[in-house]
């Protein structure tokens, strides 16, 4: 054997003498629990309120009120919030042509509130 053989196997050999300090285990980060999805149904109803007060507010005395709800759709947003659209219709009074509008609304998971609500016309 070479005098490198030897020096190879003597660092072999002490190596082989020394105790190898236990390996912890890693542990998997803790998953965050995942934001409930908001039921598009009570999202929509909330909004759907919001809405109508809001239009009666600007039109103290409107005629009818008609929300389209083939037109509404539910963004899940996160946050534990919702973004509702759709449009509708209403007359500013009863001897008036229907206006149409489009709406848009923040619903909190949280609060179960409708937050924001905007019109457009």
């Amino acid at each position: 054997m070479s005098r490198a053989s030897y020096l190879c196997l003597a660092f072999a050999l002490l190596l082989s003498a020394c105790e190898t300090p236990p390996q912890q285990a890693t542990r998997p980060a803790p998953r965050q629990a995942a934001e409930p999805r908001i039921a598009p149904r009570v999202a929509i109803d909330a909004c759907e309120q919001a809405v109508t007060a809001n239009v009666r507010k600007g039109h103290p005395e409107p005629g009818s009120l008609f929300l389209l709800e083939d037109r509404e759709q539910v963004y899940q947003r996160p946050g534990g919030m919702a973004m509702v659209t759709g449009e509708g219709t209403f007359e500013p009074d009863s001897s008036q042509a229907s206006i149409g509008f489009r709406f848009t609304c923040l619903y909190n998971g949280r609060t179960a509130r409708a937050d924001d609500v905007q019109l457009r016309y």
